[in-house]
């Protein structure tokens, strides 16, 4: 389909009320993304870590317990970890102080649905974006009764494009310190044409903008904050946002507190609790004892832990895949690794079925460059059981010795691994040093500690040769392709500067086709590319359990981290 008939669909069908949603990252059409197992209800075992086989296999639900009638009180008593230290949100690259701490204090222009997981609607604006003309301008309305918190020194003032603009603006200038930065570089200019009025002036369409602006990281943040630049938010002070909650406890690796704020939140008939209190537990055993004890009232278990609670009424049980991916980079400044041969070799010898069956009990999925949380984009089953690292254990062992062999490594080498012992990190490295060993690489491990952040840190400045790590992306393409393998400046997380001229190309090209099918082979063949010239290992994407007390209401599991659901929904019952 041409770009003008296309366009003059979008158009027609949009005549009323222009939405780039009706065109950009619908990747929901299609996508089975959550799926709830509670008090006694199906098989929490289900989902197989078989290479290339049932990456969209949950099927959505709608949240728990929609019918009552919310009550207001209590708090919500929450365990997990490690907590981070820290709290810039446009900065951080940990859940606990984005979806923790942010997605309770703040909004966002846009986010994403929870009823229609990865559709992006409207929170601080008051719609979707007027789109003329050829889809590169892009007109918001902010919602007029949007206040920030009545805190120093926005003092409960109204949130204006100004604010949009300033936030923006320093997401961009903030570059690879940004996880999503590289998301907006194709932004020409942004104008507050008034108090309530944003533009977004576009060099070339972009289909993922919205969902973009919808992902985890990129919340508003007051003008008077953003324009401090890159030490803006620095501690519990500088943490104003127009959410429902203020943060008032934040202690690196203990404790994360928010209260619900004084001044009211301006949406009506949200927010139901008084606070959240989150204490920093990683040990999953425990986790499982404070929650029967009652100590706690929600917490994240392995699959194992997680099925002895299927069929105890007392307690509800979410699943859904984690836009998480587990991830071994390799650094492409590195002579050794500038051979396309050598990483080939690593990529085929990691066994990702042996990484989700040991790491995750089963609880995972094996794929290539894109989470299974975005499922509508992925590259079929069938057909990436048959690409490379993804076949049976022999033949890809059998590859990958002959590569070293053709690289002139036929007896392998020694290296050193980077990791860190954070949300499993480390456990998978175990499974990837065994792995690589078995084709001759022989690896020492240098582990940064618990501290994940210290490891982001070296990834930035280049400061590895291999590292197991993990990503947090969204559910949409760009989240998952552009910004972790383009060579310019919207690769903002290609931390292994890995890419060509080719890739490039085809990346530009798919994120500037709105209309789904068009860019859905697009999307599939920059995938087949990645697979059979790698870049960052891909592993695949764990599947996240949370166990939580029956009395926790409205609860509901997505294919993206964000905490707002929460936030404004869940409520807890009395007696």
């Amino acid at each position: 389909m041409s770009s003008s008939t296309y366009w003059e669909r979008w158009s027609e069908r949009n005549r009323s009320r222009r939405s780039l949603l009706a065109g950009s990252s619908v990747a929901a059409a299609g996508v089975a993304g959550l799926a709830l197992v509670g008090c006694g209800g199906g098989d929490s075992s289900k989902s197989s870590a078989t290479p290339g086989a049932n990456q969209g296999n949950l099927t959505p639900i709608a949240p728990t317990q929609t019918t009552e009638k919310p009550v207001a009180g209590g708090v919500l008593r929450q365990a997990g970890g490690p907590i981070g230290s820290v709290l810039d949100i446009h900065q951080t690259n940990t859940p606990y102080e984005s979806a923790g701490v942010w997605h309770w204090a703040g909004n966002f222009l846009m986010r994403f649905s929870a009823q229609s997981p990865n559709l992006p609607e409207p929170d601080l604006a008051a719609a979707q974006p007027e789109i003329p003309g050829d889809g590169t301008l892009l007109t918001f309305k902010l919602r007029p009764e949007a206040k920030w918190q009545n805190l120093a020194p926005v003092n409960g003032r109204q949130v204006t494009a100004e604010d949009v603009k300033a936030t923006f603006e320093r997401i961009k200038s903030l570059g690879a310190k940004s996880p999503r930065s590289g998301n907006y570089v194709n932004v020409e200019s942004i104008t507050a044409v008034d108090k309530t009025t944003v533009q977004f002036k576009l060099k070339a369409p972009q289909a993922d903008l919205l969902s973009a602006m919808s992902d985890q990281y990129d919340l508003i943040i007051p003008k008077e904050i953003a324009d401090r630049g890159v030490d803006a938010i620095k501690g519990i002070n500088d943490v104003i946002g127009s959410g429902p909650y203020q943060l008032t406890t934040f202690e690196a690796g203990q404790r994360i507190v928010m209260s619900k704020r004084k001044d009211g939140y301006w949406k009506p008939n949200t927010a139901w609790l008084d606070g959240w209190d989150l204490v920093n537990m990683v040990d999953t055993q425990q986790l499982s004892n404070a929650l029967k004890a009652n100590q706690v009232d929600v917490v994240g278990l392995p699959v194992d832990l997680a099925k002895s609670y299927d069929g105890d009424k007392n307690y509800t049980i979410t699943r859904a895949p984690n836009p998480t991916r587990e991830c071994v980079l390799i650094n492409h400044n590195k002579d050794r690794y500038k051979d396309a041969r050598v990483r080939q070799a690593i990529w085929r010898a990691i066994n990702r079925k042996q990484v989700y069956d040991t790491v995750f009990g089963g609880a995972g999925i094996p794929s290539g460059p894109m989470t299974p949380a975005a499922s509508a984009w992925l590259l079929p089953d069938a057909e990436l059981a048959k690409m490379p690292g993804f076949g049976d254990r022999a033949t890809e062992l059998k590859e990958a010795k002959a590569l070293l062999s053709a690289a002139g490594l036929a007896d392998g080498f020694e290296d050193t691994i980077l990791t860190a012992t954070a949300y499993n990190t480390n456990l998978v490295n175990d499974v990837v040093v065994s792995n690589l060993a078995e084709i001759g690489i022989k690896l020492k491990t240098e582990n940064v500690g618990t501290d994940f952040i210290a490891m982001f840190t070296r990834e930035v400045k280049r400061d590895y040769n291999l590292c197991t790590t993990l990503f947090l992306s969204g559910p949409y393409p760009d989240a998952q392709l552009f910004i972790y393998h383009h060579t310019g400046a919207g690769g903002s997380r290609n931390y292994a500067d890995y890419g060509s001229a080719e890739l490039d190309a085809m990346l530009d090209k798919q994120r500037g086709v709105y209309d789904t099918k068009a860019r859905l082979p697009l999307v599939q063949d920059i995938q087949r590319y990645i697979i059979n010239n790698p870049g960052p290992a891909w592993v695949g994407s764990r599947i996240d359990y949370t166990v939580a007390n029956a009395r926790v209401r409205n609860r509901v599991a997505t294919p993206f981290l964000a905490g707002y659901p929460t936030a404004e929904n869940v409520w807890l019952k009395q007696g």
